[in-house]
């Protein structure tokens, strides 16, 4: 009866802890982020609880469809319409959410070049990041920090050195003869001209290129290993923008 007892006395308790904690880390937390941004002059749409502005994106995709259709030239409205209204709202740096994460969207240049020169390791990749994509990046330079950024960095550098770009670039030019080649072919068949869907050529030209600089083969040979990098690309690449939640736990 005891420890009954006492059980009844502590969960209420661990409920209640439990209770602040998600307060916290999706509200409190990024209330202060907000109110230290605000005193700077940043603002940005108003969040709402748990979902951020992600419901308000999904709501400017959906009414921005009609005019993508009719323009397919300009990739910024057509896969970020948010960005641009908010930019026209709010100026070229705002803020806005994605559930427990805060996003800060910069796009004026003089502070992206001084953010550019920046070799602070406190100016890092986001931790929600790291997460979100460990499957496919591991630990690699693309979401590292830290001392495992600059070791990463100080091996690939010597990749850059100029006699190894020279290698590259020969690589690179035995790789595109093919796809000129086909690309020729479908031309001839048509008279000269036609539209192209590149992205599928693209896709593989660029495979074959890695593989070749980096592995020593061609794409066929690494061609099950890009499917499968591909496949967890697009699984990915399905989650849901409230990625953020992640950091909860």
């Amino acid at each position: 009866m005891g420890k009954l007892h006492l059980l009844a006395l502590l969960l209420p308790v661990l409920l209640g802890l439990s209770l602040l904690y998600i307060c916290e880390i999706l509200w409190l937390r990024p209330e202060r982020i907000r109110k230290k941004l605000r005193k700077q002059g940043v603002r940005g749409p108003r969040p709402t609880l748990l979902y951020g502005n992600t419901q308000e994106i999904k709501r400017i995709r959906q009414e921005a469809l009609p005019a993508q259709k009719q323009d397919t030239s300009n990739y910024m409205s057509t896969l970020f319409p948010h960005f641009m209204i908010w930019r026209e709202t709010y100026g070229s740096v705002f803020l806005y959410s994605t559930g427990a994460v805060e996003v800060l969207y910069v796009s004026d240049p003089g502070m992206v070049k001084d953010m550019s020169h920046c070799t602070s390791f406190e100016l890092g990749k986001p931790i929600f990041i790291q997460k979100s994509r460990k499957a496919l990046f591991g630990e690699g330079i693309l979401v590292a920090n830290g001392d495992i950024w600059a070791y990463q960095r100080k091996n690939i550098a010597q990749e850059f050195f100029m006699e190894n770009i020279k290698v590259m670039i020969e690589l690179i030019v035995e790789a595109s003869a093919p796809l000129l080649e086909v690309w020729d072919s479908m031309l001839d068949d048509t008279g000269g001209s036609r539209e192209i869907d590149v992205d599928g050529y693209l896709r593989s030209f660029s495979a074959d290129v890695i593989a070749r600089t980096c592995f020593g083969s061609d794409f066929a040979t690494g061609e099950e290993i890009f499917y499968k990098l591909r496949q967890l690309q697009k699984a990915i690449s399905q989650q849901d923008a409230l990625v953020g939640l992640s950091t909860v736990w």
